[in-house]
């Protein structure tokens, strides 16, 4: 969960993106910047030293960016890096995901099985879950080897196991109380 700077700078930036139709496309491209920040820390870290100058951070965002993300988001970067926030752009980002998908009737739902789900079975999960929540659904799978066979949902922040790894330990916690 973002915390509450994090939440106004992101709550900012989406109803601006809104105003203007353009709020899937900030959604892609900050999440791309923090895609280059997670493969680059050291572009986020010279942009978090207060040893190097404002200008020379603007001027490496400009190299760096301009023309490959909207100029307003841009000057949003530069902004946050002006205030000595950009190191919070993560979770800015995700507060802007957060405000987007309930503004869109949008879910997130992970699953995690013990092998890759085939394109049938992963389009039919997220029809069962869009049909469960109401929503359009954003499905991330998994795989976890150790879960045997089944799968894990987790939606929210609520969890449905149906993995044989749980339940063997089920089975197994049955015959300990039985037993004992």
């Amino acid at each position: 969960m973002a915390d509450i700077v994090s939440e106004r700078y992101a709550l900012s930036l989406y109803e601006v993106a809104a105003e203007d139709g353009k709020a899937k496309a900030f959604l892609d491209e900050l999440t791309a910047v923090c895609e280059v920040f997670k493969r680059e820390p050291d572009f986020l870290k010279m942009l978090t030293t207060p040893s190097i100058g404002l200008e020379d951070k603007h001027k490496v965002l400009r190299t760096v960016l301009e023309g490959k993300i909207e100029p307003f988001l841009l000057n949003f970067l530069m902004l946050i890096t002006e205030k000595g926030r950009v190191g919070l752009i993560h979770d800015m980002r995700e507060a802007y995901k957060e405000h987007y998908y309930f503004e869109n009737g949008i879910v997130e739902v992970r699953a995690i099985t013990a092998k890759p789900l085939s394109a049938a079975l992963t389009d039919k999960l997220k029809s069962k879950m869009s049909a469960v929540t109401g929503k359009q659904v954003v499905l991330e799978t998994s795989v976890d080897e150790n879960l045997l066979g089944g799968i894990v949902v987790k939606l929210g922040n609520e969890q449905f196991d149906t993995s044989l790894r749980t339940r063997l330990h089920e089975i197994a916690a049955r015959l300990t109380n039985t037993i004992a």
